[in-house]
């Protein structure tokens, strides 16, 4: 299989240190080209706070972290391209977006005046955001795809009130879409945190991670979290699922204690359709260690469904999973197949 070679633009660092965790060569090379290649030329489009003007585009070489990290607190969402000319889940996003800004006030800890409420009243709205995104994507995306032609991208969005200037501000991050090989499996460490508002796509949350983000070597793809009894509730960016046999059913943490993400709902579709039962119970370490999985996986927006070859804890050998589940690999194969059910096209 061969991967897609990097922009030209992006200049050659320090290879990572440490060893290779993974067998799989494909992989490797992924974590060669993703973890060498410092993201610049990545690009920035905000929405004007005058509708009679155009989105303001600026190159950035910053990653979307480092870019949410920079601006006001606010609700924020990972999307993807598809064919380069469509957004995945486009809708459930935008629901993420509105519903995220609904539950938030600003300030985080005061009443939210009148005044500001008024400001925020149309990205509150689902049809107010969805036209005004669109703009901004499209706009976005026809010089992501100048720029990165063969590159599907990697889009985040983040809506802030900004207090300095006293005004609501939309933004939209696009960089490459570094995604996994198809046939990936990961490896990913437990770490004992959990999210104070899980429900809430807060980027307060990106501050809250960032040090986990620091300390995750390099060919750990994702930080899992859990609480000090071993449950696992979500990734740091992602869901977490586990797969149990004798009957085939799917172990998810409770709805009410993660973040429901495109992806995962994307899942639950396909297994209503194929008739396999999801426990809302939080899966266990425990359990993992017993061999009562015959796998895991997490889902996201980059990933889709990407199984897990290995969980790293701290206090022992890491929990490895040998044999591929037919399960997990069949549900991959749906989602991919899924997310063209599940594209709202923007050029």
């Amino acid at each position: 299989m061969l991967l897609p070679r990097p922009p030209l633009l992006l200049p050659l660092l320090k290879r990572p240190q440490g060893p290779l965790l993974t067998n799989n060569k494909h992989l490797r090379l992924y974590y060669r080209l993703h973890h060498s290649y410092h993201p610049m030329a990545n690009l920035t489009v905000e929405l004007p706070s005058n509708s009679s003007s155009s989105p303001l585009v600026n190159d950035t070489d910053t990653d979307s972290n480092q870019f949410i990290l920079q601006q006001p607190r606010g609700a924020y969402t990972g999307m993807r391209t598809l064919d380069r000319t469509s957004i995945v889940a486009f809708s459930s996003h935008v629901k993420r977006l509105t519903t995220s800004l609904s539950l938030m006030t600003f300030p985080a800890n005061g009443a939210e005046s009148a005044d500001i409420t008024d400001q925020l009243a149309p990205f509150r709205d689902t049809d107010s955001l969805t036209h005004s995104l669109k703009d901004l994507l499209r706009i976005g995306l026809q010089t992501f795809r100048q720029r990165y032609p063969e590159y599907e991208a990697k889009v985040s969005v983040l809506i802030a009130y900004d207090f300095k200037i006293n005004t609501p501000r939309c933004w939209a991050h696009f960089s490459p879409l570094h995604a996994p090989p198809p046939d990936a499996y990961v490896h990913v460490v437990a770490e004992e945190k959990a999210r104070a508002t899980p429900v809430v796509k807060d980027s307060q949350w990106v501050r809250d991670r960032a040090g986990l983000e620091r300390a995750k070597p390099t060919e750990i793809n994702e930080v899992v979290l859990t609480d000090a009894d071993g449950h696992i509730y979500e990734g740091m960016a992602s869901n977490f699922f586990a797969v149990c046999a004798n009957p085939t059913r799917l172990v998810c943490a409770p709805l009410d204690h993660i973040l429901l993400g495109t992806v995962m709902k994307i899942v639950m579709t396909v297994c209503e359709q194929k008739k396999i039962p999801i426990e809302w119970v939080f899966p266990k370490l425990s359990d993992a260690r017993a061999g009562t999985w015959e796998g895991c996986f997490l889902t996201s927006t980059s990933r889709l469904l990407l199984p897990i070859e290995a969980i790293h804890v701290k206090d022992g050998s890491p929990v490895t999973f040998t044999k591929h589940s037919e399960t997990i690999e069949m549900l991959r194969q749906e989602v991919r197949k899924a997310i063209y059910q599940d594209a709202t096209q923007i050029l």
